[in-house]
């Protein structure tokens, strides 16, 4: 098996009527310069079937495997079950509270979900102000929290990538304003991927924020929204054995006794 495997990555397509000419060209090659490529939601504007169709049209001619999960967006659509299904028959895995391992025990599982809003208090931001709106978001930010929380619990392999449309940091929205920042993460996700020591984070959703960042514990995250990166971006993720896992891991059960 190769040492690493190699991302493309992208959020944030938006299709409407037509596929970028310029994200066309892009997809070309990217079977020489990816082993998977990974969507981080809103593929489409509106979440309405005909954007859908145009974007499945688009990805069945991407010859790598793909893996994505919904943005808000997406999660506009009224029939959610036939707009996954039209995404998985043009061969993308659509993670929405699931997993997926790549390589057996000793490659790399991806789990994701969506995420939600809900603000970064007290971890990295100021508290927000309480209304019923953001009570509302919080709930869910918990919710999907849980979900990432489950889907990473289930993957029994080394590495762990977590793959989400909404920020776990405000380290990748800077030059976003500050007033969107509960619209655009919350710290909860953050706790989650801390939780699970997991390599890296890919999220999109904050269009003019920043490309790279990290959670409070130290966790890689990449902003890969199209309009950061003028399309696909690539991260490569150093593939550890089961052996290399193991023994981290009873060295860091020696350095606490």
């Amino acid at each position: 098996m190769a040492s690493k495997i190699r991302i493309a990555a992208i959020g944030d397509l938006h299709i409407r009527t037509t596929v970028p000419a310029d994200l066309v060209r892009q997809s070309i090659g990217l079977r020489a310069l990816a082993d998977v490529l990974v969507i981080t939601g809103d593929i489409t504007n509106g979440g309405r079937i005909q954007e859908v169709e145009i974007a499945a049209e688009f990805l069945r001619r991407i010859e790598i495997p793909m893996i994505t999960v919904l943005g808000n967006h997406d999660r506009r659509t009224t029939r959610r079950r036939h707009f996954i299904s039209i995404l998985e028959q043009s061969g993308v895995r659509v993670l929405d509270g699931d997993s997926l391992v790549i390589g057996g025990r000793n490659g790399i599982g991806f789990a994701g979900v969506g995420g939600s809003g809900g603000g970064f208090w007290p971890e990295e931001a100021e508290p927000t102000p309480s209304n019923r709106a953001m009570q509302a978001m919080a709930v869910r930010a918990r919710r999907e929290a849980d979900r990432l929380d489950r889907a990473l619990s289930a993957i029994d392999a080394p590495v762990k990538v977590a793959v989400l449309h909404f920020a776990p940091t405000v380290s990748t929205l800077a030059g976003e304003p500050l007033a969107k920042y509960p619209l655009l993460g919350n710290s909860v996700l953050g706790r989650v991927v801390d939780k699970h020591r997991v390599a890296l984070v890919l999220h999109g959703h904050a269009h003019i924020g920043a490309p790279e960042g990290a959670t409070p514990g130290g966790v890689p995250v990449h902003n890969v929204a199209a309009a950061l990166h003028g399309g696909f971006s690539f991260r490569s993720v150093p593939l550890r054995t089961a052996i290399d896992a193991r023994q981290e891991m009873l060295t860091s059960i020696g350095a606490v006794q």
